[in-house]
């Protein structure tokens, strides 16, 4: 799960209007008069003009050249200036280590780097400055990818008034991998980290997009649900692993888990690494859940395996707000309905009980792609009908 910042260079060009005269002679020419024509002489060639090209930055491993960005942002109905800034030090170099396998370390090695994140009014006066290091990600991102990753521009990903919070994500990359990590970063209005949380890694671990609440209420991360006057909702389990969390509603959130927790285990091919070994039982106990995001409480538990993993995983599916309904799709079986009110287990539509589509489209069909690991559907979903109306057709790539 282990990329580099090309520098373009922009060049200003100015044009030039030519415009060329005409004029008639006065002269008086003498019939009487002959002069022989005198060669001129050839004009001596210019020297050539050679224009220096800019020397391109070093391409260092680690290193790129500092960003800023000013955005204009609304706070509690007001605009002000947020300057987002990150900088490289390539003369503070890093070392860490990290386990490549089980029992076996490397060393590894980068450059310090600097994320600044500036606050003013609309008049321009700083409200605040806070600057962080690398060290300050290493818990949650690893030391190791924070030490070998360049220093990005955070990311404002916006400001939830319940939560008193400016919310960031920072990532960390190692270099020409996809290994990587990424940092939810919450300030106060007065430049106080409020918290650290994990983001969704580029090369593994859930499908959970750092996101506010459509009310702004919540925060949710890929480890935990953030809300105001109430403890983090932590999302780890014992015994299974985190696939997937999204929002349905303002105040419902589906969680998906795959049975199992990772363990060190030998391949067939006699590598090592980390794989999940479930027990029958927990293949077949419920690994989906609605909960509720004030209070917490599970309002629906079911069975739903049509995730899959790679480079992370994926819950693939769609939602409606034509029919109120989160669709899931499992690429063996066909798709669950679950309804966005109410409670109770989704309604399951096998692919056999759906009719194939032929065309043409009703008008109150919507038609979705959906993807999964191996296949391709269209889904049209009769939005007009209350009782379910599905057709779908496989695509072919």
């Amino acid at each position: 799960m282990r990329i580099l910042v090309a520098v373009g260079l922009l060049a200003l060009l100015a044009g030039c209007e030519q415009k060329i005269h005409s004029t008639k002679s006065d002269s008086l020419v003498l019939p009487s008069v002959s002069v022989a024509p005198v060669p001129a002489a050839a004009p001596a060639p210019l020297p050539a003009v050679v224009h220096a090209r800019p020397k391109p930055p070093p391409e260092i491993p680690g290193w790129a050249p500092p960003v800023a960005t000013d955005t204009l942002v609304m706070l509690n109905g007001q605009p002000h200036h947020l300057l987002l800034e990150a900088e490289t030090d390539s003369t503070r170099r890093l070392t860490a280590t990290y386990e490549e396998a089980p029992g076996h370390l490397e060393k590894v090695h980068g450059f310090e780097g600097y994320y600044t994140l500036t606050l003013r009014d609309k008049t321009g006066q700083q409200l605040f400055r806070r600057q962080l290091r690398k060290a300050a990600f290493f818990k949650k991102a690893g030391s190791d990818i924070v030490t070998e990753s360049e220093a990005y521009q955070p990311q404002f990903l916006g400001y939830s008034k319940p939560l008193g919070a400016l919310v960031f994500t920072l990532d960390f990359m190692v270099p020409d991998s996809d290994v990587g990590a990424q940092v939810v970063l919450l300030l106060d209005l007065a430049g106080n980290v409020l918290r650290l949380s994990d983001g969704r890694g580029p090369g593994g671990g859930p499908e959970c997009e750092p996101a506010l609440s459509p009310d702004g209420s919540a925060l949710l991360t890929a480890s935990e649900l953030l809300r105001p006057g109430r403890p983090p909702l932590r999302f780890e389990r014992a015994d299974a692993e985190l696939v997937g969390a999204s929002f349905l509603t303002d105040s419902t959130l589906l969680l998906v888990y795959a049975p199992g927790k990772a363990h060190p285990i030998r391949f067939a091919d006699g590598m090592e690494g980390y794989g999940r070994t479930p027990t029958a039982q927990q293949q077949q106990a419920p690994n989906a859940f609605v909960r509720h995001i004030r209070s917490g409480r599970v309002l629906r538990r079911f069975r739903y395996h049509g995730f899959y993993e790679e480079m992370g995983y994926t819950v693939p599916g769609f939602q409606l707000r034509a029919t109120a309904t989160h669709y899931l799709l499992d690429e063996k079986r066909g798709l669950y309905l679950l309804p966005l009110a109410g409670v109770g287990v989704p309604t399951e539509i096998r692919f056999a009980a759906m009719p194939r589509f032929t065309p043409p489209k009703r008008l109150a069909e919507v038609r979705v792609e959906v993807h999964s690991a191996e296949n391709s559907f269209a889904f049209y979903v009769d939005t007009s009908s209350v009782q379910p109306r599905i057709r779908y057709q496989r695509l072919v790539d």
